[in-house]
């Protein structure tokens, strides 16, 4: 492919694609910016007038993949919100969400030790956890879920949607609908005040 300099000629969106195809593929550590330059048809100095470094380019593209997941998310907590539908379209849509999103999950599998992306699965956890327990305070308020440890509670229901997340990702087990609705049955049985 003929390399070019200009910024407009070759979209991020292009740029973007092909690191995710490369990380996920390949891993961070193994992938070079000068293949991400050829591949688009870039020269390596074009690449990083658009992108200041590997780091860079890797935030970027994580962004560019989550970027609609908290707004997204949020919609499952707020008044008039019945919490155990709350609960389950949660589940669902995170499952749902992550398989969409597959390659992008099988790159942060792959490395999980590079430090700058140590911070946003932070941000995603805390984000994450506080929207479970969101569901969970509301619905024991309205005297749907039995008190509990709130947090501990959502960090085992976040644990669950990982964890068949995995399976997905890892043993190609399982679709979302299914996945999910089994998942919430099983929480929902130790939760529900209607089930003792």
């Amino acid at each position: 492919m003929k390399k070019v300099s200009g910024r407009a000629v070759v979209p991020k969106s292009r740029i973007l694609k092909v690191a995710l195809d490369l990380f996920s593929s390949k891993g961070y550590e193994e992938t070079k910016m000068s293949e991400i330059a050829r591949r688009v048809g870039l020269s390596v100095g074009a690449l990083y007038l658009r992108f200041r470094s590997k780091e860079d380019l890797c935030l970027e593209l994580i962004r560019d993949q989550t970027k609609d997941y908290d707004e997204l998310a949020r919609r499952f907590t707020g008044a008039g919100v019945d919490p155990v539908q709350a609960l389950g379209d949660y589940i669902e849509f995170c499952l749902e969400y992550a398989f969409r999103k597959k390659q992008l999950l099988s790159m942060f599998m792959r490395e999980y030790r590079l430090h700058f992306i140590g911070p946003l699965r932070k941000t995603f956890l805390k984000s994450q956890h506080r929207i479970i327990r969101d569901i969970l305070v509301a619905g024991a308020e309205k005297g749907v879920f039995r008190p509990m440890n709130y947090d501990d509670a959502a960090l085992m229901i976040f644990a669950g949607i990982r964890g068949v997340i995995l399976l997905k990702i890892i043993f190609g087990t399982g679709d979302a609908k299914t996945m999910s609705k089994s998942l919430f049955q099983l929480i929902t049985d130790g939760i529900r005040k209607d089930t003792q």
